[in-house]
C-alpha cells in the first residue's frame, strides 16, 4: 500500500532525499533582486503589480512586499511584533489518546522537534510567519536517513534542517489558484500533451498545460513543478476569504506605503526649504547686467560656501520666515500619523499598544487593546499548529512509525499561569468549611516540594508559644505534623 500525504498524493521516497528548491545562480531561483519595484512606485504601477499577482505571476508583488518591510520602519515593526508574539509561545505535544502507542508517538515528536539540538522550532515558526505579509511561506524539509528506524525496520527519516525558501521562487496554479508550485526548468514529473513532446518545448518557458505525476491537471503554466509530498511545510495566512495570494497584509499596506512616501518626500523638501532663510540680493538703479550676474552668483553661493564678496553698492539681506509654513508642517505630520494609524490597525487590529493618541488614551485602554492583540496571536498560533501537524508531524510519524488513524498534535499557545493569591483566597474559606483539597496538588500549584525529614518548616504565627518556645515553630517531625492536621 503506497504512503499518502495529507492531500492523498503518493510519496516518492527518492524525491525526499534531494532538495527540490535550492538557490541557483543562473536559473529561475536566484537570490538577487534584479528589480526594485518600490522605486518610482505610482498608483498605476501598484495596480499593475497587484493585478499581475492575481493573474498568476506574483514575482513583482512579492518583491515589493519584501522592499516594504525593509523601507517602512512601522510596517516592519508591527509585522515583527506579530511574529514574535507567536514564535515565543510555549510549544507542547499531546498524544492522540492514552494508549502506549499514542504516547510513544507523542514522545517521538517531542524529542524530534522540541528537544532537538540542531533544529530551533521557534525560529522555524518565525520564518513560517513570513506569510503574514506575503500570504504564504514555504519551508523545505531536508531529510536525514543515516539512522535506522526500529519500528519500521528501515531508515529513520529525521529532519536535519527546515529551510525557509524565498517566496519569489513559487507561484500558484492557474486553475484553482491554491496549489503552490515551485519555479523550475526541470521536467521531472511533468507529462506534456500529445504534439508538444519535443525537447525544446520541454525546456521552453512558453506556457503549456501540464499534469503532475498523480494525474492532477495543474493548468497552463510557465516552467514550474508540483511540490513533492512530505517535502515542504506550506503555511498560508488568509487575512480574508479568497485566493491565498490576495490574503497577505502587504496587499493592504501597499497603499499606505505609497501615499506615505509621497507625503514624506514633500515633507523633506519642505523642511529643507523652510529651515533656511531666503537670501535677497539688492542692486542699485545703475547696476549693469554684469553686476546683476555677480550678485546672483554671490547669493547662490552663500547657501553652499557661506561666503561671498559683492561691491559696496549692492546689499544682501536674509529674510527669516515668520512661521507662515507651520500649518503645512502640521499637515504633513498629521497625514503621516493618520496613515501609520491605519497600518497599525490593519496589522495588529488596534493601535494603542504601539502609541497613545496625543491628549487621549490611558493605560487601561491600552491593556484592553492588548487583549485584542493577544487574540490575534492566539489565532496565528492555532494556524501555525495546524500547518505543522499536517506537513511535519504526519510525515514524521508515517515515515518512522507507520500511518495512524489519529496523530499526536503540536499545540502552540499561551501558558496560563494561575493567580495564586486568588487561589488561596478562594480555598481558605472552602477548606475551613470542610472542602478536602489534595496537599500534593496544592504544592504543585505553588511549585513547593515536600519537606524533608527533620527539615525546618514554617508554621502559622499562632502556633508559636507565648513563652518564646521556638521549638514548635522551627522543627518537628512528620508524625507530629500528621497528628496536628488530624486534630
Amino acid at each position: 500500500m503506497p504512503l499518502l500525504d495529507a492531500y492523498g498524493r503518493s510519496v516518492v521516497f527518492e524525491a525526499l532525499r534531494q532538495e527540490q528548491a535550492p538557490a541557483t545562480l543562473a536559473g529561475v531561483r536566484n537570490i538577487y533582486s534584479i528589480i526594485d519595484t518600490s522605486m518610482g512606485l505610482t498608483p498605476e504601477k501598484a495596480v499593475g503589480i497587484l493585478r499581475t499577482a492575481e493573474y498568476g505571476d506574483p514575482w513583482l508583488y512579492l518583491e515589493l512586499a519584501e522592499r516594504m518591510e525593509e523601507k517602512d520602519l512601522l510596517y516592519q515593526g508591527v509585522l515583527h511584533t506579530r511574529k514574535m508574539a507567536v514564535s515565543q509561545l510555549d510549544i507542547d505535544v499531546t498524544a492522540a489518546d492514552d494508549s502506549e502507542e499514542a504516547t510513544a508517538d507523542a514522545e517521538f515528536i517531542r524529542e524530534t522537534l522540541i528537544d532537538s539540538s540542531h533544529i530551533d522550532i521557534h525560529d522555524v515558526i518565525y520564518e513560517m510567519l513570513d506569510s503574514l505579509g506575503k500570504g504564504f511561506s514555504a519551508t523545505e524539509i531536508i531529510w536525514d536517513t543515516d539512522g535506522r528506524s526500529i519500528a519500521m525496520g528501515g531508515p529513520a527519516w529525521l529532519p536535519v534542517a527546515l529551510k525557509w525558501r524565498d517566496p519569489r521562487w513559487f507561484m500558484f496554479d492557474w486553475i484553482s489558484g491554491e496549489q503552490l508550485l515551485v519555479r523550475s526548468l526541470s521536467i521531472d514529473g511533468l507529462q506534456l500533451p500529445v504534439g508538444r513532446d519535443s525537447w525544446d518545448s520541454r525546456l521552453s518557458p512558453i506556457n503549456f498545460r501540464i499534469r503532475d505525476t498523480w494525474g492532477h491537471e495543474i493548468g497552463i503554466q510557465p516552467a514550474t513543478q508540483p511540490l513533492a509530498p512530505f517535502k515542504f511545510i506550506t503555511h498560508v495566512t488568509r487575512q480574508k476569504a479568497g485566493l491565498p495570494i490576495r490574503g497577505g497584509l502587504a496587499r493592504l499596506a501597499i497603499w499606505v506605503y505609497l501615499f506615505k512616501n509621497y507625503v514624506l518626500k514633500d515633507w523633506v523638501t519642505f523642511a529643507e526649504v523652510y529651515g533656511q532663510p531666503m537670501r535677497l540680493g539688492k542692486y542699485g538703479a545703475g547696476a549693469t547686467e554684469q553686476d546683476k550676474a555677480a550678485l546672483l552668483r554671490a547669493v547662490a553661493n552663500i547657501g553652499t560656501d557661506a561666503a561671498a564678496i559683492i561691491p559696496e553698492s549692492m546689499a544682501i539681506e536674509f529674510v527669516e520666515s515668520k512661521g507662515g509654513g507651520q500649518k503645512s508642517h502640521e499637515m504633513y505630520q498629521n497625514f503621516c500619523e493618520y496613515l501609520d494609524k491605519l497600518l497599525t490597525i490593519g496589522v495588529l487590529g488596534q493601535e494603542l499598544t504601539t502609541q497613545l493618541p496625543r491628549g487621549a488614551g490611558s493605560r487601561a485602554a491600552a491593556e484592553v487593546h492588548d487583549v485584542v492583540r493577544r487574540d490575534i496571536a492566539t489565532d496565528d498560533a492555532r494556524r501555525i499548529s495546524a500547518t505543522l501537524n499536517r506537513d511535519l508531524v504526519k510525515p514524521l510519524i508515517d515515515l518512522n512509525r507507520g500511518p495512524r488513524r489519529r496523530y499526536p498534535q503540536v499545540n502552540i499557545g499561551f501558558n496560563e499561569e494561575p493567580d495564586l493569591q486568588l487561589l488561596m483566597e478562594a480555598l481558605g474559606p472552602a477548606i475551613d468549611r470542610g472542602l478536602q483539597v489534595s496537599e500534593k496538588w496544592l504544592r504543585e500549584q505553588f511549585g513547593a516540594p515536600d519537606p524533608l525529614q527533620d527539615e525546618t518548616v514554617l508554621h502559622p504565627a499562632e502556633r508559636i508559644s507565648s513563652a518564646g518556645d521556638e521549638s514548635v515553630s522551627t522543627s518537628r517531625n512528620r508524625s507530629n505534623f500528621a497528628g496536628n492536621r488530624q486534630r
